[in-house]
Formats: structure tokens, C-alpha cells, sequence
């Protein structure tokens, strides 16, 4: 047996959504404005868990909105596995240049590309696919209440839509997955709005189109009003291990103070199911807890690399990978501009973290590089490298909403630079490493401005590189990220 803490996926990863085939699962979560979209991680005991590709990998599969503030892109994916293929439904809001809505992707490989997106003619949000008995798939979705309709997955197209049931009476019904058992149809739903008022209900039916049953438990999962350390859990998904044993995975946040504030977005959890009287009990009484025991003897020792983003669009004329580094082709473009630039980030994923990268800026002749805490384009800190005809020098930077403040300038001449940033939950301290290469603190910044109760809306806070510059052919080498 293994007890773990919850999250079992860090950092932002909202929204998530498992299935299994055989002895492996499968996880997929939203990613909103990031690029690439929609993360696949595998697992072989819901504990250890490895990122293996993107469900949106390529710029021509769909474009991302650039609009403010973090509230658009990529909503609450449905990852399934439907006679031998995998299945993505999806969401893309705001989209630009017409290509949003609900779509479907498809892959015989899920290690590999998955497919064009087929665009679903049907409203709402938060799509989900069921399979029944017969072998009839079906798509289910949240526009004002929950609805159902059948689904050809090779086409796209759909059937008449069934409206199946407005929730238990809470706001913000949304999220569906539809199970079978025992002859019922069971629907899990979130209601609450995805904050701490957050909660699971469920209903079920003999017939697919209802009428449905409430349960009388409602909710069924809700850590509000509550001290526990996990908080505004909702959305779940459900799976069944080999041995008919039953998980949820949802997502939560870890608030940072009073009044409530969280600031690394919302993570995915897991926690047990148990059935009583047709009905199902999630984790401890009703709620997420802070740990779950799980029948297997895992060492939790599979590393995690990050899942290196970008915003928008990875526009390999300004960003290039290799094993070693990223280079970074800046354009005029910088963090506050609400567009594609040359950045690369990950996910802070606790609240004692570390981030240490060196900057080669031989081939910026003009222009800035370094390090950001990012939480959008109104609300970041930076630290980074400004070079200019006649001087160069080293700048601390903050932008919280419409208040930006340049807070310290220190005179640097040397053209490679590594800068620092360490976090704990009250504040982010910034610093270079010296010719001694001592740590030389140059600014800091209070976390709770960076926070989603504060500047942000649907996305978490990350730690990033970028550079801009007003010339071409430019360049900065990146390397320790």
C-alpha cells in the first residue's frame, strides 16, 4: 500500500479528465492560452505519472485567443478510448479567425500526433463522449443545463440534442460524464462555479434521456465551508482499476492565506469512490482529503520533466528546443502585449521552488532578456537583462493590473548573466550570481499579487524566459531551465 498527497499532478493542470485501457491510464487537463494544449500523461498506478505528448501540438490544428484577461483557449477536455482509438473532445473559446467551438481530435497513437480538429455544430462548453451497450456514442455538453446527443466520431455529426437536467439548483451546472452501472445511467456534474463554492452532484436514470434521479446526498464531493488544506475541488472524472475498484480524479486548489488566495492555479487530485446503497462516496465522507492509499507499492521515483509552453502559438521562428537549451529569436513583442512572443515557460508546482537559468546574450545587440514570474500580462515580475547602444545593466520589474514600477537598476557588463528566482508562499526573491558566482539579491515581490483572487482568472502562475528587442536578427541562448 502507498499513501500519497494530493495533487498527483502540481501546478496548473485544471479540469481533468482519465480513462484506462488494460493496465495504463491515461490524463489529460485544460491549458488555456498555453501552447502546446492539452497535456497526455500516462500512469500504471494512478501514482506516478509521466507527461508523453499534447492533444494540440501543431500551430494549423486550431488558433488560440489572444483577448484578456487568462479566460480563454483551451476549456475542460474528455480524454476516452473508443474501439481501439483515443478520443479528445474539447472546447476552444474565443478562438481567433473563426476557429472555435467544440471540436473532436483523434489518434491511433497516443505516444505520437493526434488529429485535425473536426468542429462539432453544437453549443456550450465542457464536452464529454459516452459509449452505451449497443455501441452508440454519444456526446454530451453544458449550455445552460446539460444535454445529450448521439455522435458519428468519424464525422462529427450529431443527433437531436436532449436536454437531461439542470442540476441539483446550484450555479454554474457544467461538466458532465455520464457511467453505466447496474443498469443506470449515472450523471456527474459540477455546480457551484469553480471557486470554493465548488462541488460534485450526481443523478441517474434506467432510460440515457432521463428523467433523472437526484441523489439524495447532493452534494456528493465539496470541501466548502470547510478548513481543509484542499479547496474549490469539483470537476471529477471517473475510472475503475483492473480490479473493479473504483478512483475519481478532480481538480482543487492549495490556498496561501486568509482571506482565501491561491496562487499555482488549480491541480489535479485524486481521491477513492465507494458505493452505498446505489450510490457513490467520495473520499473521506464527501470530501477531497489531503492523501489517498493506493493498493501498490510505487516509489513515486518516475521523474517529472517539465512541460515546456509558450503563449498562444510556438512559433518556431522564435523559440527552438534542443536537449541542452532553448534560443530565443526575440520581436518587439513582450510579456505585456497579449501576444505570441519569443518566452518559454513551466509550472511552478510548489510553493518552495527554485528556478536558475544563464543567458547568453553574445547575439543581443539591443534588447532585453530573463526570468518572470507570470501569471499574466497584467500581473508579472521580472528580472532581466537590458542591452543598449551605450549601456547595460541588469532590471528589476513589476506589474501588478494597470501599476507598473521599475524597481531596481544595476549596472552589469558582461554579455552572459544567470538569474535566480526562489519562491515560498509570502514572496518571490530575485537575484544574479556575481564573478564569484555568489547570489546578489536585487529585488522581491508578495505572492498575493500574483494570485487568481487578484489579477487572473483560469490559469496558474508560471516561471518563464523571454526577450524582446525593436531589431532583427537577434538571438539569446538559455540554458539551466
Amino acid at each position: 500500500m502507498l499513501t500519497m498527497t494530493n495533487p498527483i499532478l502540481p501546478g496548473f493542470h485544471p479540469d481533468p479528465s482519465i480513462c484506462r485501457v488494460g493496465q495504463d491510464y491515461y490524463l489529460v487537463t485544460s491549458t488555456f492560452e498555453y501552447f502546446p494544449g492539452l497535456p497526455i500523461y500516462h500512469s500504471q498506478n494512478l501514482a506516478d505519472w509521466r507527461l508523453i505528448g499534447h492533444g494540440i501540438s501543431r500551430p494549423e490544428q486550431l488558433t488560440l485567443s489572444t483577448q484578456q484577461p487568462n479566460a480563454f483557449g483551451l476549456y475542460a477536455p474528455t480524454l476516452r478510448y473508443i474501439n481501439d482509438r483515443f478520443y479528445l473532445v474539447c472546447t476552444n473559446v474565443g478562438g481567433n479567425q473563426g476557429a472555435e467551438g467544440n471540436f473532436l481530435i483523434w489518434t491511433d497513437n497516443i505516444y505520437g500526433e493526434w488529429s485535425e480538429p473536426i468542429w462539432l455544430d453544437t453549443p456550450g462548453i465542457d464536452p464529454t463522449l459516452f459509449v452505451d451497450d449497443d455501441g452508440q456514442t454519444y456526446y454530451l455538453g453544458t449550455h445552460k443545463d446539460i444535454y445529450v446527443r448521439t455522435i458519428d466520431l468519424e464525422t462529427g455529426i450529431l443527433g437531436e440534442r436532449h436536454s437531461i437536467w439542470t442540476g441539483s439548483g446550484a450555479a454554474d451546472p457544467e461538466g458532465p460524464h455520464l457511467y453505466k452501472k447496474d443498469g443506470f445511467y449515472y450523471l456527474l456534474i459540477s455546480e457551484g462555479g469553480t471557486s470554493y463554492g465548488h462541488m460534485l452532484t450526481m443523478a441517474r436514470s434506467p432510460s440515457l434521456i432521463g428523467l433523472y434521479e437526484a441523489c439524495p446526498n447532493n452534494p456528493v464531493m465539496t470541501n466548502r465551508s470547510t478548513n481543509l488544506p484542499l479547496q474549490a475541488a469539483g470537476h471529477a472524472d471517473l475510472v475503475q482499476d483492473p480490479m473493479g475498484e473504483w478512483w475519481a480524479v478532480c481538480l482543487a486548489v492549495r490556498p496561501i492565506s486568509y482571506p482565501l488566495r491561491h496562487l499555482l492555479g488549480r491541480e489535479t487530485c485524486l481521491l477513492s469512490v465507494e458505493w452505498s446503497d446505489d450510490w457513490p462516496i467520495f473520499g473521506e465522507e464527501g470530501h477531497l482529503p489531503l492523501t489517498v492509499t493506493l493498493p501498490t507499492t510505487a516509489t513515486l521515483a518516475v521523474s517529472r520533466k517539465p512541460d515546456y509552453l509558450t503563449l498562444f502559438e510556438w512559433d518556431t521562428d522564435l523559440i527552438q528546443q534542443t536537449a541542452q537549451n532553448f534560443t530565443l529569436y526575440p520581436i518587439e513583442t513582450g510579456l505585456s502585449d497579449q501576444a505570441k512572443l519569443a518566452a518559454v515557460f513551466q509550472r511552478q508546482t510548489t510553493f518552495d521552488q527554485q528556478f536558475q537559468v544563464t543567458f547568453d546574450c553574445t547575439s543581443l545587440v539591443e534588447g532585453t532578456a530573463g526570468m518572470t514570474m507570470f501569471l499574466n500580462a497584467s500581473h508579472h515580475y521580472d528580472l532581466f537583462i537590458e542591452r543598449k547602444q551605450h549601456r547595460q545593466q541588469l532590471v528589476f520589474r513589476r506589474q501588478i493590473g494597470s501599476l507598473w514600477k521599475v524597481e531596481q537598476e544595476v549596472s552589469y557588463a558582461k554579455a552572459i548573466v544567470t538569474l535566480g528566482i526562489e519562491a515560498d508562499k509570502e514572496s518571490y526573491r530575485f537575484y544574479f550570481l556575481d564573478e564569484q558566482l555568489q547570489k546578489q539579491f536585487i529585488g522581491s515581490g508578495e505572492t498575493r499579487y500574483l494570485t487568481t483572487e487578484v489579477g487572473g482568472v483560469f490559469t496558474g502562475i508560471m516561471a518563464g524566459c523571454f526577450a524582446s528587442t525593436q531589431r532583427t536578427n537577434q538571438q539569446v541562448v538559455v540554458t539551466g531551465f
